[in-house]
């Protein structure tokens, strides 16, 4: 008993794991025929690609920056499907590519090249090394440039390196591999039309094997192309494996590789989870089913051979019946379907077959043209006896002269007119009768687009070879006019001061006498609105009028009648954004609206506007260029400024201190005091002009504080009301009275609002008011943070507002860059909002300009507030009493003059000074003193050594000595360089001995500075 209980145990285990791997293998076949199916589409699409892009090249194949950009373009967009894709010319130079290294090089000879070449049509080359791809498998398709004249122009070549191919494969094995309860891996391989493995799952480097020469039965079995799967042993584990094998086929237009795809799995892998479960229950059961299963087996296979019989004798008979009537059916559809006109003719020329198509080409019902003589319906009048000669000669001689080819003809619709169509005609012999079925392609749409293609590289081309828009247009209206079927063109150019658009060119065709209608023509001008190119130029569009002759706003309507114009339209050409002319075309047909090729002489029109803006562009380059050579000369004069004022603020400030001390000796009543005042007020105004010096030159100290704007405002009053002009130019201010304080150079915020006063009086020549607005603004989140950018927080607002003419946005969008000016040529330099802007920038703050034409300008400048109280004036004499001191203070100064005043200044207010003329002296009587040193005072700019290096060497042997630096200069390298530090104690040149003592007695009594 208990052998027959393995055995039956042996019996079930068996067939349940033949189950298993059946169910494995179909899984396995269904999966390579899925990876099958995905390569198909992908190379599919490449192959589309390439017969593209040689569509597109024909039209632009000389263009090698066109054609590069959109290689690159195609690589990145599909990326990381193309190894690199590449144009050659007629002779097989590589003119442009995704690879620069390919660019120049000869592939005249090679394999691919001459396919193209020669066959006309796109050659797909299966996996193999290309000398341009180092090596690496590819897959190449190559397309023919071929222009609408037929002359062979070069090729396109795209590569598709196998890896790419590799990622399909895997991406499906991953998906099975995943699967809950999924036991092992999945091994996949592809192979060649000839069995070569290209692609293989198990080796880390791709030997050359060929999977059939070693006799491998799965790749054998795939030969046929057939999906499906077996059982074999595996050629290096020698292990039993299940694999599943399927075979590209190629989809749509594209043959296909014929690529077979292999995928296995261990058979132990397959049964592994059902093995141990089935031993345990096979043996458990097998006593007491066994007999029963037998007697049930037998049964059940007895009875379904018989049925099986009796039904297959059945269906066998229906299904030939019902096979006979869907296969009519079936014709019957696919005829109908189909995307040509087909038409079945015996004979004599009767239609005996007709399919919907051809009831949508020609016009004529299927009842209505089955019977009668194909010739009298779709076939003119003068072709008719060569139709008819044709078909005898080929009855008589069994060749004829149109038969198994594709032409193009004219054909006949049902209305009358004629129209272009693509004729293949196919003859056969059914017993002794003979049929000829006819293939009709309506090719009207394509003809067109051929044609409009042509206008545009026509236009294309004359705008390449043109220098002037007035060159350019008639050119262009002839090829348009030509390519596109129109009779009369005519170009309306915009004459700005009289603003109207006036004729200055037109074309008609040979064919038609328009004269009247063009010496009427050229005697009118229009204005915006009026007549056809008034309505477009108001309206800045394409505008289309199928008969002028009945249309009430067309003003040359009567004459138009005489000479036979019937369809017109026209469009602007915009340069720079502005509508420069007008371009309008006339037809002897009524046309009807078309969008297409509405939307094409708006393409047309761009280009123009284009190749104006590009003339445009130079000329704008040659103002540059003077510009920049004025902006040279301007800093050239700015330096030289900021030299002078260097040198003169030293005298200057010897000027002003020994006035200051004589002053100080003398009493008010002595003679020679109001003399040295008067020596001081011109020594004050001297150094009034050296500062506007520095502020031309902008070299002039940037001192940001904390600024009260409603006081700079009010102390500007009297100075702007002269500036406008009061009895032309209102000022009126309006000013928030607890207006919280900002963080600014005054001097610049001054600056600022001069430079928008003097804007705003030049856009209200004639009068005008000017309003100046300030007020606290808290910004949150809303449109008005979105719409100035403007962090979260308090700001104070500064806004001027004028009643001039106003700004455009395309005026609005170049404000602020450097030398844009909307003033009179030498009237403006274009750097007054520039300064502006940078200015504002520079204090933290953001500017917004808002304007209309015709509605003013309003600028708004926000700048940070400050919990801080403004910063008033000191007032040197209010602190006189509080300079002295006894400290010990070196003193650093080049100049002897500006030296000896200072020394005396201080020795006065009872300071011990030691004097230096240099650095290298500084350092020695620093180095010399035995007793403390408080503070050093030096001049920035010296010879030998500098005054940062001073304090920087002798800091490091008194590191507690404080510094204040003093200069009249800037503009030395050493600001800019980082030699003085921001916040290190400054005093600027020309000052006075009571500012000296006053800002060194700060500098004592304060924290050092580092």
């Amino acid at each position: 008993m208990t052998v027959l209980t393995l055995g039956i145990g042996t019996f079930l285990l068996g067939y349940v794991e033949r189950r298993l791997v059946a169910a494995s293998g179909e899984e396995l076949k269904l999966a390579a025929e899925e990876v099958s199916d995905k390569l198909d589409r992908l190379l599919f699409e490449r192959y589309g690609d390439a017969q593209m892009m040689a569509q597109a090249f024909a039209l632009r194949s000389s263009d090698r920056a066109y054609l590069t950009s959109y290689l690159k373009w195609m690589k990145t967009t599909y990326a990381p499907v193309y190894f690199w894709l590449g144009v050659t010319n007629q002779q097989g130079v590589m003119i442009a590519s995704t690879e620069d290294s390919l660019i120049g090089q000869d592939f005249g000879q090679s394999q691919w090249f001459q396919s193209a070449r020669v066959r006309r049509k796109i050659v797909a080359d299966d996996v193999g090394g290309h000398q341009t791809d180092n090596g690496i498998k590819i897959v190449a398709f190559t397309a023919p440039i071929i222009d609408s004249p037929g002359n062979f122009l070069g090729v396109i070549t795209t590569r598709i390196a196998i890896l790419t191919v590799e990622e399909v494969t895997t991406r499906t094995i991953r998906s099975l591999e995943n699967r809950a309860g999924f036991v092992g891996l999945i091994e996949y391989q592809m192979l060649t039309r000839q069995g070569d493995v290209f692609v293989d799952s198990g080796l880390a480097h791709k030997g050359n094997l060929n999977l059939r020469t070693m006799g491998l039965p799965s790749a054998v079995a795939s030969q046929d192309g057939r999906p499906g799967f077996l059982e074999e042993d595996h050629l290096r584990r020698h292990v039993r494996i299940v694999t599943g094998y399927a075979s590209t086929k190629g989809f749509g237009e594209f043959p296909g590789f014929n690529w077979t795809v292999l995928m296995r799995r261990d058979r132990d892998d397959v049964l592994q989870p059902i093995r141990s479960v089935l031993w345990k229950v096979g043996a458990a059961g097998a006593v007491v089913w066994f007999p029963l299963l037998v007697l049930l087996l037998w049964s059940t296979a007895r009875l379904r051979a018989e049925y099986r019989q009796a039904q297959q004798e059945s269906a066998w008979a229906r299904a030939a019946e019902a096979a006979l009537l869907q296969s009519q059916e079936r014709n019957r559809a696919i005829v109908d379907t189909a995307l040509d006109g087909v038409i079945t003719i015996d004979a004599a020329g009767i239609v005996t077959d007709w399919n919907a198509q051809a009831t949508a080409i020609f016009g004529w019902t299927r009842e209505e043209a089955l019977g009668r003589l194909l010739s009298e319906m779709i076939i003119p009048a003068r072709d008719r006896e060569a139709h008819a000669r044709g078909i005898r000669e080929y009855l008589k001689t069994g060749v004829g002269p149109v038969l198994n080819r594709r032409i193009e003809i004219a054909a006949r619709h049902k209305d009358g007119r004629e129209f272009p169509v693509e004729l293949s005609v196919s003859p056969a012999r059914i017993g002794e009768a003979y049929i000829f079925s006819a293939f009709v392609r309506d090719i009207t749409d394509r003809r067109r687009t051929e044609r409009r293609l042509a206008s545009q590289y026509a236009v294309t081309r004359v705008l390449a070879e043109a220098v002037t828009l007035e060159e350019a247009v008639p050119k262009i209206i002839q090829a348009v006019g030509e390519s596109l079927e129109w009779e009369l063109g005519v170009f309306w150019r915009l004459d700005k001061p009289s603003g109207v658009l006036r004729c200055l060119d037109q074309w008609k065709a040979a064919t038609i006498d328009a004269d009247e209608f063009v010496m009427v023509t050229r005697q009118q001008s229009f204005k915006p609105g009026t007549g056809l190119p008034g309505r477009i130029w108001e309206r800045g569009q394409p505008v289309w009028i199928s008969d002028i002759t009945i249309d009430a706003d067309f003003i040359r309507a009567e004459v138009a009648a005489k000479v036979g114009l019937h369809g017109a339209f026209g469009f602007p050409i915009r340069v720079g954004g502005e509508i420069e002319g007008v371009i309008e075309f006339f037809s002897r047909q009524v046309r009807e609206p078309d969008d297409e090729l509405i939307n094409m002489v708006a393409d047309v029109g761009l280009k123009i506007g284009q190749f104006g803006e590009r003339a445009r562009a130079e000329d704008a380059l040659h103002q540059t260029e003077a510009q920049l050579r004025q902006s040279q000369k301007m800093e050239a004069v700015g330096r030289l400024a900021g030299g002078v004022a260097h040198d003169f603020n030293n005298l200057l400030t010897v000027i002003r201190g020994y006035s200051e001390l004589i002053l100080s000796r003398l009493t008010s009543g002595d003679p020679s005091h109001r003399e040295m005042e008067e020596v001081k007020k011109a020594a004050d105004r001297a150094a009034g002009l050296t500062r506007q010096l520095l502020a031309f030159s902008r070299r002039q100290f940037v001192a940001a504080k904390v600024v009260d704007l409603n006081a700079v405002v009010m102390n500007m009053d009297g100075m702007l009301r002269r500036l406008l002009g009061e009895d032309i130019i209102e000022l009126c201010t309006d000013l928030e009275q607890q207006l919280g304080s900002i963080k600014a150079d005054p001097g610049q915020v001054e600056q600022v609002i001069m430079n928008l006063a003097v804007n705003a009086r030049d856009a209200m020549p004639t009068g005008g008011r000017l309003t100046i607005e300030t007020r606290n603004v808290m910004i949150g989140k809303g449109p008005r943070r979105e719409t100035m950018m403007l962090e979260e927080g308090p700001y104070v607002m500064l806004a001027l507002q004028d009643t001039g003419h106003g700004m455009s946005e395309e005026t609005q969008s170049h404000l602020f860059e450097p030398f844009f000016t909307t003033k009179e040529k030498g009237k403006g330099t274009g750097l007054g909002l520039s300064t502006v802007y940078g200015i504002v920038k520079q204090s933290g703050g953001t500017i917004g300009i808002e304007s209309k034409p015709g509605r003013g300008t309003t600028c708004k400048i926000f700048f940070p507030r400050v919990d801080e109280d403004a910063q008033g004036s000191h007032v040197a004499g209010e602190a006189a009493g509080r300079a002295r001191g006894r400290e010990t203070i070196l003193l650093v100064e080049d100049d002897p003059a500006v030296r000896g005043l200072v020394h005396e200044a201080l020795r006065m207010n009872g300071y011990h000074v030691l004097v230096a003329r240099h650095g290298i002296e500084a350092l020695l009587s620093g180095a010399k003193h035995m007793g403390p040193i408080h503070l050093l005072l030096t001049d920035v700019v010296m010879p030998q050594m500098s005054g940062p290096e001073v304090a920087e060497k002798l800091t490091v042997l008194r590191p507690e000595i404080k510094v204040l630096y003093m200069s009249g200069y800037p503009d030395h390298p050493v600001f800019s360089q980082g030699g003085v530090k921001r916040g290190t104690a400054f005093l600027q040149k020309p000052f006075t001995p009571n500012v000296l003592t006053q800002k060194v007695r700060e500098v004592l009594d304060g924290i050092k500075v580092a």
